[in-house]
């Protein structure tokens, strides 16, 4: 199972404005990952920064989202051979998972509670809020200004069993959003948007790293996406990290095209990069 980095301090109060000139965010030491004699992932050491947008890339199968799903340690008890350390700004992940300190949204969220669209938001404010307790009226108005955001606001009465599939995407990251968390994690969060919603989120998501020092790790498929949005990238393959940093520095067209098996080019538009 996962051990803590963490020796003498057990304290899991974090302040987070003190880390805001700290460039580490996540440490992951010695991290593997096994099913029977197949290893899904190993990551010897791996440093990842602070108040950043950083994208993980790589073919189907290469660890992105077995990655995410251990710093969240959600391979404990899946039957899988887990060993390795982690730590939040030197705190241990299960404490910082135990306290709420970070927002996740995956690739197949449930939306079998019978409630409203407002409603599922606001279990964002506090998932075990019972249902007889009334949100408070800054929550419902910050639900609002962010469903209106995502262009949910017209749909806020609707039953959430009721909505397309891009609609339920949508609202799964606004209630993610409502957490309020100097963390999020979202395992390819563009799946089921077109390409008008993919553009806004991925903008918004870099903003929140920008301008409000938030760490947002994030799985993407679409490689122009990655070079385009992310300040930082992590490239596996095989479960292995085969490179990390700038999207200019990991993104060359020799080593994407050897990872992924395929020739990629890159050409140099208007708008940026354009993988191809």
């Amino acid at each position: 199972m996962f051990n803590s980095t963490a020796t003498a301090a057990t304290t899991t109060t974090i302040d987070y404005h003190e880390h805001e000139d700290n460039t580490e965010l996540l440490r992951l030491q010695g991290i593997h990952i096994a099913h029977g004699a197949k290893v899904l992932l190993s990551v010897d050491s791996l440093t990842l920064p602070s108040h950043k947008l950083v994208a993980f890339i790589g073919p189907n199968g290469a660890g992105k989202s077995t990655l995410l799903h251990a710093i969240l340690g959600q391979h404990t008890g899946s039957g899988l051979k887990t060993d390795g350390q982690i730590s939040v700004h030197g705190q241990p992940i299960d404490e910082v998972m135990r306290h709420g300190h970070i927002a996740w949204v995956g690739q197949h969220e449930r939306f079998e509670l019978p409630l409203i669209v407002l409603d599922y938001v606001l279990l964002g404010v506090s998932p075990n809020l019972a249902w007889y307790q009334r949100p408070k009226a800054q929550h419902v108005s910050q639900a609002r200004r962010l469903l209106e955001d995502f262009e949910l606001c017209n749909l806020l009465s609707a039953r959430v069993q009721t909505l397309s599939g891009g609609e339920k995407q949508r609202l799964a990251i606004v209630r993610a959003l409502m957490q309020d968390t100097h963390i999020m994690m979202l395992d390819e969060p563009t799946n089921h948007l077109d390409i008008r919603h993919q553009r806004f989120l991925l903008t918004y998501l870099r903003d929140l790293a920008r301008r409000q020092h938030k760490s947002i790790l994030v799985v993407l498929h679409d490689l122009t996406h990655a070079h385009r949005y992310a300040d930082a990238v992590v490239l596996l393959h095989n479960g292995q990290v085969v490179a990390q940093g700038s999207p200019n520095a990991v993104m060359d067209s020799e080593q994407l095209s050897a990872v992924y098996d395929v020739d990629i080019k890159a050409h140099q538009t208007e708008d940026g990069v354009l993988f191809v």
